[in-house]
């Protein structure tokens, strides 16, 4: 009686087939992979560009404020010498004179 010669392959003939088709997954896994990759490092470096935007802006608007915040402190030291002198200013020009001492 002649032996089935492909008997004892079968196993090894299914084990290297699911070995190809699990290559053949994981090399759709790595190309996957690295598309999600460079997706990735491409939204990271758009990222990155708008973050520096926005940090030359708020530079930009900070120093616009410190600017205006100057201007306003320079206005109200300049209100607040000239309310400093008011009470001279209008005794001398309607001749008030602080009250002197009580007659007795």
């Amino acid at each position: 009686m002649a032996r089935k010669r492909n008997s004892g392959n079968g196993q090894l003939d299914e084990s290297l087939q699911a070995l190809k088709q699990a290559q053949a997954n994981m090399l759709q896994a790595m190309a996957t992979l690295a598309q999600n990759q460079a997706a990735f490092l491409a939204r990271v470096s758009e990222t990155d560009a708008e973050l520096a935007k926005l940090r030359r802006e708020s530079e930009e608007t900070n120093a616009r404020i410190d600017e205006r915040f100057a201007r306003i402190e320079a206005i109200l030291a300049e209100h607040s010498r000239i309310l400093a002198e008011l009470p001279e200013a209008v005794h001398r020009r309607f001749g008030f004179q602080p009250p002197g001492p009580p007659a007795g």
